[in-house]
């Protein structure tokens, strides 16, 4: 069956899913409102159905329009890694790599990663990939990246699944915080004061399953701030308290100028793992960059 849609109708199609209206894909297309109003009726005509239906000048896609956006994503993703994979070949590297690290994660370890494939692989060209950090397991299954860093509960079965250790999770809070005086803090005592974390969604085998919930309380506030470091600056200025593994914790405690603690006499901890993916053309670079990082021993407590 002949392929009726262009590159230039699906960056087009792509164009109006990101922007959300006519007139700002338009703007993103450098062209005008018109000419791209035209190229929507062409591609419905090539298609023989509607893709958007048109209310007060308002584009909603169609459920053909939705399969469409959808197709567009993955086609124009694909077509630019094999450009960039190209390009990459021409320099001596000829698989590339994908790592996602997720919102918990500590970079300090990635120019030792990126050394040994220096020394190691140099035919291996590794990527970080940014805005996967609350959904790596996601992005990895939508194949937007190829291994992901993940703390928690274990990864589906369905990816190549590396263990890489138990990671002691510690409170982090300013010096003059009420609960510094402590040698390690129970879970009631986080009721009484603010909570800075990275998202309010709930997940499982972290702080909140581990230390909220399963103990039946909340913290009197939770405060979202998104990354790593707005969550220790805001802890820093002493506007809450917040939970990282001790991996992440003790890398950023001295810039911060905070100190840490243990939760409970005994102590609680989460599993870090990697997972990959090991249907797909690059395995064997997946498989090599997984052996890699598990080498390096990252977690060590």
């Amino acid at each position: 069956m002949a392929i009726k849609l262009s590159i230039r109708q699906l960056q087009m199609i792509r164009a109006l899913e990101v922007a959300g209206s006519v007139s700002a894909a338009a703007v993103a297309l450098q062209v005008s409102q018109s000419a791209l109003s035209h190229r929507i009726r062409e591609a419905e005509r090539l298609l023989d159905t509607p893709l958007y239906s048109r209310q007060n000048k308002k584009l909603t896609a169609t459920p053909a329009g939705l399969r469409v956006q959808f197709a567009a994503r993955s086609v124009l993703a694909e077509l630019e890694r094999t450009e960039q994979d190209v390009a990459h070949m021409s320099g001596g590297v000829t698989a590339r790599v994908r790592l996602g690290l997720e919102a918990y994660a500590s970079h300090h370890w990635l120019p030792g990663l990126y050394q040994r494939l220096a020394q190691e692989c140099p035919y291996i060209g590794l990527e970080i990939a940014a805005d996967v950090g609350l959904s790596p397991e996601a992005a990895l299954r939508q194949h937007t990246i190829d291994i992901a860093l993940v703390s928690g509960s274990t990864p589906a079965t369905d990816f190549n699944n590396c263990h890489l250790g138990h990671d002691p999770l510690l409170a982090m809070m300013s010096k003059n915080h009420p609960l510094a005086q402590h040698d390690y803090l129970t879970p009631s005592m986080f009721a009484n004061y603010p909570y800075i974390a990275y998202h309010t969604n709930p997940e499982q085998g972290r702080e909140y399953d581990l230390v909220f919930r399963r103990h039946h309380l909340l913290p009197s506030q939770v405060i979202s701030a998104g990354v790593t470091e707005a969550v220790l600056a805001l802890v820093g200025a002493s506007q809450g308290i917040t939970i990282l593994p001790a991996w992440t914790a003790l890398a950023h405690a001295q810039q911060y100028d905070l100190i840490t603690r243990p939760i409970g006499a005994a102590g609680l901890s989460i599993n870090w793992y990697l997972a990959g993916l090991h249907q797909v053309a690059n395995r064997e670079a997946i498989a090599t960059v997984m052996a890699l990082i598990e080498k390096m021993s990252l977690i060590k407590h």
